[in-house]
């Protein structure tokens, strides 16, 4: 049978595609090495037995770019590393930090589809870790189950071992993709325990900073330990202040060469022993995290959380839901602190600093459900008394706009703020509220403000105080001719502005919850009269007596009409005020007037008691 062209075509496909297999096959290689050690970065690594499979080095350059015995950089090293997997039974790691050493073994690594120094998934079954040099004393951990999706070994030793050029800009590239941890304990002997379950991180990335990280690190370490040996009464050393500045630079610059991505850690338990008071027995100090979270993993998508924090020690408990920051920033902090340490003359004295300079980013910072119980002080020859338990249902502070580092845009609110009240012979008022009640205050407050700068002003959109089941005052108002000078670093120049301030309306609501009713009966009580006695008595006393303190003005009886009518029928009191002069009434006119009652004559006035 004569062979068609398709068949041809066919078979000659099949021949080359089996061809190239056996190419394939011969290039990969599969060996084992023995006793493998090298180093990265002042990394020391050990491996008993490593299984290659798939490499493209045969075994002794495969050896050699993993030891180092090429004499070519870590980095050109983890270049070359390609294979399809790598076993290894057990992998102990050493690194020196000054005068900290750990050693931390790895069991059941396995690394597979290695290209380039980069790794696509890499597994570790169990692991160890001991230190010492610390001062806690010596350390020891078990972690679990590792696994890192995506892992760049080259850029990490570039990281670790390499400095960026003078001037030039490095890129920001993922270190890793995907981290995963299923947990480990650590062991600090006398000072207590800590654990940790699952923990998850995504998209840590780096870059190659001015000096490498390593050697970053270790001088750190040693400055600190030349510094506790030292002790504070050491004399100050020109060359060890000049280190400081250039260690603290370098130290800066790592917060711009690493960006964490986001993840989460879960279940932290921390048990440790609190330093006694002299004559007084160790403190045991307990505290459970449920979940830590940061980056888009956070309740926010952005910033850092914890949630389900609970603590104990000393006698005392508590817990909080959650706390939590977003928006936060301490970039232009960085860039201040690394102008000013990079002029040797400058004068770094706490006097002479402007702080307005070094204030971050504040962003929102949020917390939750918050409880403390604590017990009290014992009284000699008096019983026992129960704990206090003080609690918040919710705080939350919004800072924006920041205007030479004040924020000129603010949402504050506080919800539930729950105390007892407490009698004391300091705290004679303690006496009255028990009286009438109030064992328990209830508190809530809000502010939200803004400056508004095209138009030079500052609106108070919201100001309340309040308290449940006693009474909630409410204001709003605008401040004009605030000009930028009011947020100047330069005092005078601010006081002279705070002084050319405004006020250009004012509204108040004063609503009575109970508490007035209250505060009568007591009164009465004290005085042995019924409470509609001295009911009639105050709203008498209110209308006379603010009559003559305030004057004739028409704003003056309006606002005596309307207090007099809210005293004997306590419900709510609005007022209103606008300025008669377009511009304002300013401090400086309030300042000036000989008589106080003179300001009613100078606004217009609205009041009523409903």
């Amino acid at each position: 049978m004569r062979p068609t062209l398709r068949n041809l075509l066919r078979g000659g496909l099949l021949s080359f595609a089996a061809a190239a297999g056996l190419v394939q096959a011969a290039s990969a290689a599969d060996f084992q090495l023995d006793n493998l050690r090298f180093g990265v970065g002042g990394v020391s690594v050990l491996a008993p037995r490593v299984e290659v499979k798939g490499a493209t080095l045969e075994r002794d350059a495969f050896r050699a770019a993993l030891d180092g015995s090429s004499g070519e950089p870590a980095v050109a090293r983890m270049t070359k590393l390609d294979a399809r997997e790598i076993l290894v039974p057990e992998l102990v790691i050493e690194q020196t930090i000054g005068p900290q050493k750990q050693v931390t073994r790895y069991s059941g690594l396995r690394l597979q589809d290695i290209a380039g120094g980069k790794v696509a998934q890499l597994e570790a079954a169990s692991g160890t870790l001991a230190a010492t040099g610390a001062p806690t004393g010596t350390m020891t951990g078990t972690f679990r189950a590792t696994r890192i999706e995506a892992l760049d070994l080259r850029h990490a030793a570039r990281v670790l071992t390499e400095s960026a050029a003078p001037g030039a800009q490095e890129p920001m590239l993922p270190v890793f993709g995907r981290f995963e941890q299923d947990g480990y304990a650590l062991d600090m002997g006398a000072a207590g325990k800590i654990s940790l379950g699952k923990t998850s991180g995504r998209g840590l990335s780096a870059k190659v900073g001015e000096q490498p990280l390593h050697t970053l690190f270790t001088r750190l370490m040693e400055l600190a330990a030349e510094q506790e040996k030292a002790g504070a009464s050491a004399r100050p050393d020109p060359e060890k202040a000049a280190e400081g500045r250039s260690l603290a630079l370098a130290m800066l610059s790592l917060y711009e060469s690493i960006s964490y991505g986001s993840g989460e850690s879960r279940d932290l338990a921390i048990a440790v022993t609190a330093p006694p008071k002299p004559g007084a027995a160790p403190e045991p100090v307990e505290m459970k995290v449920a979940r830590i979270a940061y980056g888009e993993a956070a309740p926010d998508r952005s910033g850092f959380g914890i949630e389900g924090l609970s603590f104990a020690g000393g006698g005392a408990k508590g817990s909080i839901a959650v706390i939590s920051h977003s928006g936060f920033s301490f970039g232009n902090v960085l860039t201040e602190l690394k102008a000013l340490l990079s002029r040797p003359e400058a004068d770094l004295a706490l006097e002479t600093l402007d702080y307005r300079r070094f204030i971050p980013t504040l962003g929102t910072i949020r917390l939750a459900g918050l409880s403390v119980t604590a017990p009290q002080e014992a009284r000699k020859g008096r019983p026992a008394l129960p704990p206090i338990t003080i609690g918040l249902d919710r705080f939350e502070l919004k800072a924006a706009e920041q205007f030479n580092g004040v924020p000129t845009s603010i949402a504050l609110t506080l919800d539930g703020l729950k105390a007892p009240v407490v009698e004391g012979p300091n705290n004679p008022a303690a006496k009255d509220l028990l009286a009438m009640g109030y064992r328990m205050l209830d508190l809530s407050a809000k502010l939200d403000l803004a400056w508004d700068q095209p138009r030079s002003e500052i609106a108070i959109r919201s100001l309340s105080l309040g308290g449940a089941g006693m009474a909630r005052f409410e204001a709003k108002g605008t401040l004009g001719n605030i000009t930028k000078d009011l947020f100047a670093s330069d005092v005078a120049l601010a006081q002279v502005a705070a002084l050319g301030a405004t006020v250009r309306s004012l509204d108040a609501t004063l609503q009575n919850q109970g508490l007035f009713e209250k505060l009568l009966e007591n009164e009465a009580r004290k005085a042995g009269r019924k409470p509609e006695d001295l009911r009639r008595e105050y709203a008498m006393i209110a209308s006379l007596g603010l009559s003559a303190m305030l004057g004739p003005s028409e704003a003056a009886k309006t606002l005596t009409a309307a207090v007099a009518r809210f005293v004997a029928r306590p419900g709510t009191l609005n007022v209103q005020a606008r300025p008669k002069s377009a511009g304002g009434l300013g401090l400086a006119d309030v300042i000036a007037l000989t008589d106080p009652t003179e300001i009613l004559e100078k606004i217009d006035l609205q009041a009523n008691a409903e």
